[in-house]
């Protein structure tokens, strides 16, 4: 389900490195870089087509990413056609990888030592591979954008779901030989390229056995023969002819009720932003790096002053013994959230922080069967580890009744300081940012948005987006969402000698954070009052965060000198959802969804056609964070970019379904249940 194993290589006389577990060559023992430039650059003509491409980005698709040699060299290329072509509308590259044995990041530094050119790529890359988990992980190099899909590709390719049907513009058809490794060379994987593949997209292959090209043929695809590399006579390439009727899936879509649908746009247009917390910074970072035009209002005087103000908060994936898929997406989110804070640590945006590690207690019979069944998910060390009592307390500093677990790459960070600086970068490089604009009404307006004021004040905007936390519902698109308000209070108590040892984020049925950079202070939290906006002090959730600390964790003298009386504190009002994932995507069409499918359930029965779901065009949301935000909100706003652009989505289908706004209501459609 996650777990990950990894390649076992060694080098040859060549120094060529080579696998164990297919016992072949991960590429030509004569000159890989210069096989991979024959083979699939100038087998797909990628500078010939480039140079005639009117879009602003451009999906390589690749088996097998190896080394990933293949992507260095494209990566370079792209780089010297953006150079000499500074003009051309197209602006990005994708690069969609598979890889079943991962290197690990020794391993793989090796493999790149012989070509010095790809110097700068490598230490980028090798600084940030995790293989942890199978599915989607995400990395970014400037103009270009590399996902590598961990895991069996027959698993993970059908993951690229209905909504990259024919989005991939080429194909590098590698990976080790067919004959060493015949499970990947079949029918289901030809059939799923030629579908997902643009018309007029291209593919390229080493090889020309012959059950390969039959195969390539057969799916649908213009096969044609060209001169092997080196050694080599044949190798194969060829075209998904546009007028080609070839369809292997049973229907158009698999999942219309759920299809993610991009914005009605050109490249650089106008986006809205209604919200000024860490979703929209994060959703703001990304479309600004897409060359997008952003207004940013928020109703506070200031940004960060609701559920992203708090001095300090955890980061770390929150891991639920229940629900497999919400596992893997905060999973996900984590790795792809520590990226994007080491960037903005890179571009000097200030913030206190300590990637510290998160000690979780099982400080009751629940929480210790919750662990156990963790433990037995076979996460990977550096993730989730299960330790004793004195094991878990040596990792915090401070002596604990329990045991439990530590998920070491955690870490805590001052979120009001952390998104407050964000925003001033983002501001500093072109978004708008208005503060005390609380906006009351949304109504579409030809193909955009017209955002409408409390002072009756009006803007105009080719796309919106709603992320304004807790008043997600405010608006008539929204008001159907399931959501509803959370208020925190975060106490905020001094320090004393014993709790300065404090040397982990520490939680049990709340948190206690390590002393502040200052040495003074620790936060402690949270109180969870559902349905409730009040932002107001309060002396009995103040009392109640100290005494939850002392009675999970009674029996050790520290807990005594938890001290709340100061009163000082932070309240702040979250948005949540009953099944604990956020919401990202399309404004549903409530009102037209009910009609469409109010005979849902008989139409998939009947095997009928089924229309993908009504939504709101041009209007997008992001919501529903909970007290996960400082983890969740770098992916989410990844995911919404690429969504509104039409770019390949960095998460599986399965979790994007989870992940969807209308998900509550089509759960109910799908099983025949009227909605009321």
């Amino acid at each position: 389900m996650f777990k990950l194993n990894h390649a076992e290589i060694y080098f040859n006389q060549e120094n060529t490195p080579v696998s164990h577990q297919f016992d072949d060559v991960y590429f030509s023992n004569q000159d890989g870089l210069a096989e991979s430039r024959y083979v699939f650059q100038q087998g797909n003509a990628l500078w010939e087509r480039w140079h005639q491409f009117n879009q602003g980005h451009f999906v390589i698709a690749e088996t097998g990413f190896g080394t990933g040699l293949n992507f260095f060299a494209v990566t370079q290329l792209f780089r010297q056609f953006r150079q000499a072509n500074p003009h051309s509308p197209l602006k990005r590259l994708f690069f969609i990888s598979f890889e079943k044995y991962p290197l690990n990041p020794t391993q793989l530094a090796q493999t790149h030592q012989p070509y010095p050119e790809f110097a700068d790529l490598s230490t980028q890359l090798c600084r940030h591979w995790q293989p942890m988990i199978t599915g989607c992980q995400r990395f970014h190099f400037a103009e270009t954008t590399l996902d590598i899909w961990f895991g069996e590709i027959a698993e993970s390719l059908p993951q690229l779901g209905d909504y990259m049907q024919n989005r991939i513009d080429a194909w590098f058809l590698d990976g080790f030989s067919p004959s060493k490794n015949p499970q990947m060379w079949n029918e289901q994987l030809y059939n799923a390229m030629f579908d997902y593949c643009k018309p007029n997209g291209t593919f390229a292959t080493f090889t020309a056995a012959s059950a390969v090209r039959k195969g390539l043929e057969n799916a649908g695809f213009s096969v044609h023969k060209r001169k092997g590399y080196g050694k080599k006579r044949e190798c194969l390439a060829g075209v998904k002819l546009e007028n080609s009727t070839k369809n292997h899936r049973t229907f158009a879509m698999f999942t219309p009720w759920y299809l993610p649908q991009s914005a009605q746009i050109n490249e650089a247009q106008d986006i809205a932003i209604i919200g000024g917390g860490i979703a929209s910074a994060f959703t703001a970072l990304s479309l600004l790096q897409r060359g997008a035009n952003i207004t940013l209002y928020c109703e506070d005087e200031q940004t960060a002053l609701n559920a992203s103000g708090n001095k300090q908060g955890a980061f770390y994936p929150q891991l639920s013994d229940d629900d497999e898929r919400n596992i893997r997406f905060y999973i996900h989110a984590f790795l792809y959230g520590q990226q994007q804070l080491h960037w903005v640590i890179e571009q000097g945006i200030e913030f206190e922080r300590d990637f510290c590690g998160v000690a979780l207690c099982a400080y009751d019979h629940k929480s210790a069967v919750k662990l156990d069944k963790i433990s037995h998910l076979d996460l990977p060390e550096a993730l989730f580890q299960r330790l004793s009592q004195a094991e878990l307390s040596e990792k915090v500093g401070l002596p604990l009744p329990c045991d439990g677990a530590f998920i070491p790459q955690g870490a805590w960070l001052a979120p009001r300081q952390f998104v407050q600086n964000l925003f001033d970068y983002l501001q500093k490089r072109g978004v708008t940012i208005k503060t005390s604009q609380k906006i009351t009404a949304l109504s579409q307006q030809g193909e955009g948005w017209r955002l409408t004021n409390s002072q009756g004040e009006t803007f105009f905007h080719h796309i919106a987006i709603i992320a304004n936390g807790h008043k997600l519902k405010d608006f008539s698109q929204t008001a159907q969402l399931p959501v509803y308000p959370v208020r925190g209070q975060v106490s905020q108590i001094p320090t004393t000698a014993q709790l300065k040892h404090l040397k982990a984020v520490l939680c049990y049925d709340g948190y206690l954070t390590p002393a502040d950079q200052t040495q003074t202070s620790h936060c402690i939290g949270a109180s969870h009052v559902r349905d409730n906006q009040d932002r107001q002090f309060s002396q009995q959730e103040q009392q109640e965060n100290q005494h939850k600390i002392q009675q999970n964790l009674s029996g050790v003298e520290w807990v005594n000198e938890i001290d709340t009386s100061g009163n000082l504190a932070r309240v702040g009002v979250r948005c949540s959802v009953r099944d604990r994932i956020p919401m990202v995507g399309n404004v549903p069409n409530f009102a037209q969804q009910v009609e469409d499918y109010k005979n849902l359930f008989n139409l998939r029965r009947r095997k009928q056609p089924i229309p993908p779901a009504a939504i709101h065009h041009n209007l997008y949301l992001i919501g529903a964070l909970g007290s996960r935000g400082l983890t969740s909100a770098p992916l989410l706003g990844e995911v919404l970019a690429s969504l509104i652009y039409g770019e390949p989505l960095p998460l599986s289908e399965d979790i994007l379904h989870q992940l969807s706004p209308n998900r509550s209501w089509i759960r109910k459609l799908l099983k025949g249940t009227p909605i009321a």
